[in-house]
């Protein structure tokens, strides 16, 4: 089923219990009982209230808990939709998904049936500046909950939440890995195009460069490698202005042996430590603002034997050195959706080849996770160039090739199910009455010992292979 469907379900639905309120108000009661008739009347009802509170919502605290809240005073915990969100956004879910490597977007369908969420993992640099978006292609009128934890040995921990309803921005103040939530309210939903980008969160130290021209980089041997870098070197023209990364107080300058004619800028947090300059522009006590002239850039100290270049280096206050890089480094753009692509949204795939390698990131380099034979079924989570994101029925999250996965139409057989086969409503649990369902039906795919099928009056079940 497309997402239009959907779509157009969820419009009609509105229109259907806006008329029940109006027809409620102008002719009382007993018109409108039909509607209250519908086993879904309270949720509708919530999803209206919640619509009308959603510019309140995202003026509180936490979003997504006052929304939690409210879900469960208004009694909706206890139907079948409203325990499926609840059950959805909970973090057990993100306790073993593959670290994506940033930038990061892809794009996904969130069904309003189901009440999904989806979780992704990313490793970030203290330093960094994250930007999470969320682009909504269809159904602008629904609400998104984005939430940040940062990841820990036997816990999450709540970082950020949006505030406006599709965008979170912040800067990172530790290495860590983060794990990104994100979830429409009840009965909401539609493609969305999620991105994770990553940047730099200061200036660049020199003019019309970037940290792609850095030539030396933490960590690199120095001294025959009795010590290491603490810093970046960037070659550049001699005389090149050097530039204020932030605004702060210049702290002090001089010279030392190995960086030779240095500056040190102080911004409360960090020192910023400029060496090899050529000449030095400013003096202990300057106030400066990001792009200021601090110096020029040289080759003193015991940079005498190279060409002239900058040695930027980063203090924190009570750890010492830290890596300049993701404070610096330049934002790579993600890789391009295309939107046709939505037609694979919401949908189950096999693989089409014997030994289909599921891996751990979107990249042919990448970890091999599993190999997994011809026919294995599996669920689409989302699409990303020419990488489907996808889930096993053991809830385990990796990425397949489209080269290696059928998912527009999957090749499929006749069955018969017969009164001693063993089902299952789930794959690992829910243990059904065969002899309930007797009767012709196709495969859709296996997976281990099971098998995935539909019978013709349209229900999914497992079947233990016979």
């Amino acid at each position: 089923m497309s997402f239009k469907v959907h779509i157009d379900q969820k419009v009609l639905g509105n229109q259907k219990i806006i008329k029940g309120l109006y027809t409620y108000f102008f002719f009382g009661k007993e018109a409108i009982k039909p509607f209250f008739q519908h086993p879904l009347w309270c949720v509708w009802l919530f999803v209206l209230f919640s619509a009308c509170q959603a510019e309140k919502l995202f003026k509180n605290p936490n979003p997504y808990q006052n929304y939690l809240n409210t879900l469960n005073k208004s009694g909706l915990e206890n139907y079948g939709i409203g325990q499926k969100w609840i059950n959805n956004g909970k973090l057990r879910h993100a306790s073993n998904l593959p670290t994506l490597q940033l930038p990061y977007n892809e794009m996904t369908y969130f069904d309003p049936s189901k009440a999904e969420a989806v979780f992704l993992q990313y490793g970030v640099k203290e330093g960094n500046n994250v930007i999470i978006k969320a682009d909504v292609l269809t159904d602008s009128s629904t609400v998104y909950f984005i939430d940040v934890f940062k990841r820990e040995v036997d816990k999450f921990t709540q970082l950020h939440y949006s505030e406006e309803q599709q965008k979170i921005e912040y800067t990172v103040t530790q290495d860590a890995e983060h794990v990104l939530r994100v979830q429409p309210e009840l009965l909401g939903g539609g493609a969305v195009v999620l991105s994770i980008e990553i940047s730099g969160s200061l200036a660049f130290p020199l003019p019309d460069m970037q940290s792609g021209q850095i030539a030396s980089f933490w960590g690199d041997a120095r001294s025959g490698g009795a010590r290491k870098h603490e810093g970046v070197d960037v070659f550049a023209k001699r005389g090149t202005p050097v530039r204020a990364v932030v605004n702060g107080m210049v702290r002090r300058t001089g010279q030392n042996r190995l960086g030779g004619n240095v500056v040190w800028v102080n911004s409360g947090k960090y020192n910023y430590y400029y060496a090899h300059l050529d000449s030095q522009h400013v003096k202990a006590g300057n106030r400066v603002s990001i792009g200021d002239t601090l110096g020029t850039v040289g080759n003193t100290g015991n940079a005498i034997t190279t060409a002239p270049h900058l040695h930027f280096g980063i203090y924190r206050r009570g750890k010492g050195a830290v890596d300049p890089f993701p404070f610096i480094q330049v934002a790579e753009k993600p890789k391009e959706i295309v939107l046709s692509d939505s037609v694979f949204l919401k949908d189950y795939g096999v693989f089409s080849v014997n030994n289909g390698n599921f891996r751990a990131l979107p990249d042919l380099n990448s970890k091999v996770l599993g190999k997994h034979p011809k026919l294995t079924y599996f669920e689409i989570l989302a699409k990303r160039g020419d990488w489907f994101r996808i889930q096993f029925p053991d809830e385990s999250i990796g990425f397949a090739h489209q080269s290696i996965v059928d998912v527009s139409s999957p090749k499929t057989q006749a069955i018969e199910l017969r009164p001693t086969d063993t089902l299952f409503e789930y794959f690992d649990r829910g243990l059904l009455p065969a002899s309930n369902f007797v009767g012709q039906g196709k495969v859709l795919g296996y997976f281990k010992d099971m098998v995935h099928v539909q019978l013709n009056s349209g229900i999914k079940l497992w079947m233990k292979e016979r």
